[in-house]
């Protein structure tokens, strides 16, 4: 990331008083591109482009693609883990800017947004955004501003929703003064409006009439987003999905085509890393995410027709510590787990040379935000000798017990981790009792904080906000699910954490975001980020005109993707 120019784009492209962020009636490729400006290794920016993709676009085709684990649900009001990659699919949001590149605003049900003041932000709703076919009863319709005052409504209402930190938190007043118009104010200045009211996790919209009629999204849904689960039972939490073109969807390409062009999207169940390899290479699947450089190389050695795509991965595995549980309480036992934790031999082991880079509170790939490595190495040193005094200073002993609960996967390279992390702290005088669960018990029991300590997964993170407001006394969602933080034990914490989202300049931004990581190590962190690592994707030759470099947006994006096959 050229985090000069990123910031330099932001701050020409931020909100200004009265100033209108609109773009209508171009293609959302056609978007992205003219974002980008470019987008290869002469573009300084870094880019947003789709993968080139030659020759006229193809209509029809099923894209298939394999996930590790359950779905569990797919509300995609509350709905973690792998929802993401389905919801934007199906839903709609109002605008989604773009976390990696902050001048880019993908609009979807509303097709302009305007800030008068920064507590303020109008949306005007664009017509023709038409519910697709269903078999639930609800109306092929537009969506309207109704709609979104109903989604708020559901999340003020349900305590597990993703976005409810921001209505209790951050939220003013939603209002829609008519169909065409929706009104949204923040409780002061708060950096990240646009950033979570689009997410792709937690900020997708269905139609009112699941929360007017009572219709369960667990396992279906229907919006006006490019595909649907139209037909009854293409669902299964425990590992497939099935969503179908919807023939009412508003959205044209550049060249005027009707969108999407895939007609089916299907998610299959391979829980291994093998079994997904070998469906890769037989063509059963048509992505893979490969383990690293060495296994992408090898696999373009064997077929040269495939491609890869690389991008920083905004995810982690964490030491995850509960502060209302002995031993953790202490802040010398917490800053003895600091100091276990050896990052560098976790990038060695994991990932190899060049496949990523130690992570302090914020992850490395998130530029600025992130301290230096300079700095890291003074405030998390490698340094079991320490955790040992830190441990017989607060027990008398040289050693403690300690029970971690950790999902049984390979999701995120846990399988890799677990080994290192288990030798290094007991070097470092821990003697981990091991707890592990299959990964729908490890999520319920991580998501009620019903744990000691977790070596955890984490989702996508594309901003510095979730990763700090771990550290926060209500958690990353504010409700006290999945943690809860050293800000419950010191005000200083939740002083810092709240400063760094009020402000709205990108230079003090960053510097409140690094001032507030500095305080939270003073205090001794109970939440540790590992190693973040460059994500190496593999493509069947066929798939075409896959976006690239806009993060999580990019999945709004993918209607514009093709099949060259037959």
């Amino acid at each position: 990331m050229a985090t000069k120019s990123y910031w330099d784009r932001i701050r020409r492209q931020r909100l200004t008083r009265r100033k209108m962020l609109a773009v209508t009636g171009v293609s959302a490729a056609g978007l992205a591109i003219a974002a980008a400006c470019g987008g290869g290794d002469d573009d300084p920016d870094g880019g947003a482009t789709p993968t080139e993709a030659s020759g006229a676009p193809r209509f029809g085709g099923r894209y298939t693609y394999a996930i590790a684990a359950d779905w569990g649900t797919i509300d995609p009001v509350t709905s973690v883990g792998l929802g993401p990659g389905i919801f934007p699919r199906i839903y709609n949001v109002l605008v989604d800017r773009s976390r990696l590149q902050p001048d880019f605003t993908y609009f979807d049900l509303a097709e302009k947004v305007e800030q008068p003041d920064e507590e303020t932000y109008l949306f005007t709703i664009r017509p023709g955004v038409k519910i697709a076919p269903n078999t639930l009863g609800i109306e092929e319709r537009d969506m309207d501003a109704a709609d979104a005052m109903a989604w708020f409504d559901r999340i003020e209402a349900d305590e597990s929703a993703l976005q409810r930190s921001f209505t209790t938190q951050w939220l003013d007043s939603v209002s829609a003064p008519d169909a065409m118009t929706f009104e949204l104010k923040t409780a002061g200045p708060y950096a990240y409006t646009l950033f979570r009211i689009g997410a792709p996790l937690g900020g997708t919209m269905p139609p009112r009439e699941f929360f007017e009629q009572d219709i369960s999204l667990t396992d279906q849904g229907v919006g006006a987003g490019p595909w649907a689960v139209i037909e009854p039972g293409s669902y299964s939490n425990t590992g497939g999905m099935v969503v179908q073109r919807n023939p009412n969807y508003y959205r044209k390409a550049e060249n005027g085509d009707t969108l999407p062009y895939i007609d089916t999207v299907e998610a299959v169940r391979i829980s291994d890393r093998q079994p997904r390899r070998a469906a890769f290479i037989d063509g059963q699947i048509d992505n893979y995410g490969a383990e690293d450089r060495e296994e992408a190389d090898g696999l373009l050695s064997e077929n040269p027709d495939f491609f890869v795509t690389e991008n920083p991965a905004n995810t982690f595995i964490s030491f995850t510590m509960n502060p209302t549980r002995e031993p953790w309480t202490d802040d010398r036992i917490r800053k003895a787990a600091l100091f276990a934790l050896n990052r560098q031999e976790f990038v060695d082991l994991v990932v190899g040379e060049g496949g990523g880079r130690p992570n302090g509170l914020v992850h490395w790939p998130l530029g600025d935000f992130a301290l230096s490595p300079e700095e890291l190495e003074e405030l998390q040193p490698y340094d079991p000798a320490e955790s040992r005094r830190l441990i017989q200073a607060a027990t008398g002993s040289d050693s403690i017990d300690i029970p971690v609960i950790y999902p049984v996967s390979d999701i995120q390279f846990h399988d890799k981790h677990l080994p290192i992390f288990l030798k290094q702290m007991a070097d470092a005088g821990f003697n981990v009792q091991e707890e592990p669960q299959d990964f729908t018990t490890w999520l319920g029991n991580y998501t009620t904080v019903s744990y000691d300590a977790s070596l955890s997964l984490n989702q996508i993170y594309e901003t510095a906000e979730i990763p700090l407001d771990w550290h926060a006394a209500l958690g990353p969602q504010g409700d006290g699910n999945f943690a809860i933080g050293i800000g419950s034990i010191f005000p200083e914490v939740e002083e810092a954490i709240l400063a760094s989202k009020r402000e709205t300049d990108a230079e003090a931004q960053i510097e409140a975001v690094l001032s507030a990581q500095r305080v939270i190590y003073d205090k001794g962190p109970a939440f540790l980020p590992i190693m973040s690592w460059t994500g190496f994707t593999m493509y069947q030759p066929y798939v075409k005109n896959i976006p690239q470099g806009l993060g999580g947006t990019g999945l709004f994006l993918t209607n514009e993707m093709w099949l060259d096959k037959a």
